[in-house]
């Protein structure tokens, strides 16, 4: 049996706008990454994998410099979460991957 613990931590005004900072860019990748993998399969019929996805986030690092601001691997979580939705949606008969929504109140990076 796997057990987990539950913290509830306290940030004072800096960490809040840190982790602000990364909610905020790991949604904005995921909704990004979600037009493009939409886009190139209605467009041309190609189904992008996870490592071209990760390929696309040194582009959008690009066009979007306050990418570079946030760690790398919550970028990467966001690009795996999107791949993990499009497998669940295939394989298992889930919804659509649907866009994140800032006051979805589901804060994780």
């Amino acid at each position: 049996m796997l057990r987990g613990n539950r913290y509830r931590i306290y940030p004072n005004k800096e960490q809040k706008a840190l982790m602000e900072k990364h909610f905020g860019s790991c949604r904005f990748v995921y909704n990004k990454l979600l037009e493009i993998k939409s886009l190139m399969y209605k467009k041309f019929r190609i189904s992008l994998s996870e490592f071209d996805l990760n390929n696309h986030l040194l582009v959008l690092k690009e066009v979007y410099p306050w990418l570079k601001e946030v760690n790398a691997g919550a970028l990467q979580q966001a690009s795996r979460n999107l791949n993990k939705a499009f497998t669940n949606f295939f394989n298992f008969g889930f919804g659509y991957p649907q866009k994140k929504k800032k006051k979805d109140h589901h804060f994780s990076f």
